[in-house]
């Protein structure tokens, strides 16, 4: 009896190192199809750095948006202050870091006195290109001087409290707002439930003072304790290097099964969200009078996918976001006096198929990703002809 069932778990073990065998080579392949092949994870270059230099600390870059469904005394605005960075992998696989400034941003000139101070998500904070070739630097190159406060995964309230709570502490004579309308709405309806965000908009006095030592220390144990275990899965991390999670054959298999997910734009017909949106930009503009400073306000390019509509969900979004919300908050700027830039007219106008947009956005992972380093130039070029020179 024992030897049969030893056989039978010997032919077991046989077909399915065999049947792995041939997984695995399948999935080496669509891994090489799509040029994906041993690709490093932000993970894998944060450990290596560290077994190299042991003594320096370095951190994988974080948003605010992780904490807002946490009960913390405090919401972290930023990431850490004054450490290396790992924002993201390029196109190319290769890590771009940055050294953040002493509130947590990206800033590699860190001007005395600026220009512009500029509010925003992703873009703003420079993602995927390095330190020469994102929003900032892009402003020098034509003779601006500026300082970014942008977080990846911020929404329009995020910004605010960012906005308020840092501003202070940076000479600037006036203020850019960048839009990402195709993920504002999701995120402000998220944002809404966290009482620290509301507190900001709704108390005209609301501060975290970052500057204490007692806001900062809460706020690094906060941030200590997100990566305390996700840092450590470098067995998970060598799995998904090696392809042995066979991650992409699992994907392929999805996505033949499923059909076109049904969209949820429930938020987006929120009429509160619109309300809240609105009553926001008035903050920023009050602060911005008191101050006397200038407010501007420029929408980034929704994603060529959107641009260039191929699907129903992608047609639907696409009437929602630019027939809509996009019309309507201009509607809104142009009744309170605010001036502001669209760089979706200005690429509507110049360019006519996806495959054009190319230049303008990344692919990373066969996805549309941020602008290209080609693409941030010509955006803060517009940006200094249709908007900051008139």
């Amino acid at each position: 009896m024992s030897q049969k069932l030893f056989r039978y778990l010997k032919i077991f073990l046989v077909n399915f190192i065999l049947l792995y065998f041939c997984l695995y080579v399948l999935e080496i392949f669509l891994n090489y199809n799509k040029d994906k092949l041993f690709s490093k994870t932000r993970l894998y270059y944060l450990n290596s750095v560290q077994k190299k230099i042991p003594d320096e600390k370095f951190y994988l870059n974080i948003g605010p948006y992780k904490f807002i469904d946490k009960k913390h005394k405090i919401l972290p605005l930023s990431g850490y202050e004054n450490a290396s960075i790992f924002l993201c992998l390029d196109e190319n696989n290769q890590p771009i870091t940055f050294f953040s400034d002493e509130n947590g941003f990206n800033n590699h000139y860190n001007f005395k006195n600026n220009d512009y101070l500029l509010i925003g998500d992703s873009y703003v904070q420079g993602m995927c290109v390095d330190k020469k070739n994102n929003l900032n630097s892009q402003f020098y190159k034509l003779s601006l001087k500026s300082t970014s406060m942008g977080v990846a995964g911020n929404g329009p309230l995020l910004e605010f409290a960012t906005y308020k709570e840092f501003e202070s502490l940076k000479n600037y004579k006036d203020i850019i707002l960048f839009i990402t309308i195709e993920n504002d709405y999701w995120d402000l309806y998220h944002e809404k439930e966290n009482k620290i965000l509301i507190n900001y908009l709704d108390n005209k006095d609301f501060k975290q003072n970052f500057s204490s030592y007692e806001t900062i220390s809460l706020k690094k144990k906060i941030l200590d304790d997100f990566f305390k275990n996700k840092t450590n899965r470098i067995f998970n991390d060598r799995l998904s290097v090696y392809h042995f999670n066979l991650k992409e054959l699992g994907n392929l298999i999805e996505n033949i099964l499923k059909k076109e997910t049904k969209l949820n734009i429930e938020y987006l017909n929120d009429k509160s969200l619109d309300i809240l949106y609105f009553k926001i930009l008035s903050n920023f503009k009050k602060i911005s009078d008191q101050k006397n400073k200038n407010f501007f306000v420029v929408f980034n390019s929704i994603s060529p996918d959107l641009f260039f509509p191929e699907t129903k969900n992608e047609i639907i979004l696409n009437e929602i976001l630019t027939k809509n919300k996009l019309k309507q908050i201009k509607l809104y700027l142009k009744k309170n006096d605010i001036k502001f830039f669209d760089f979706n007219d200005f690429l509507l106008k110049n360019y006519k198929t996806k495959k054009d947009l190319e230049k303008i956005f990344k692919k990373i992972n066969g996805r549309w990703d941020h602008y290209t380093e080609y693409g941030y130039y010509e955006f803060v070029n517009q940006i200094k002809i249709n908007l900051l020179n008139n």
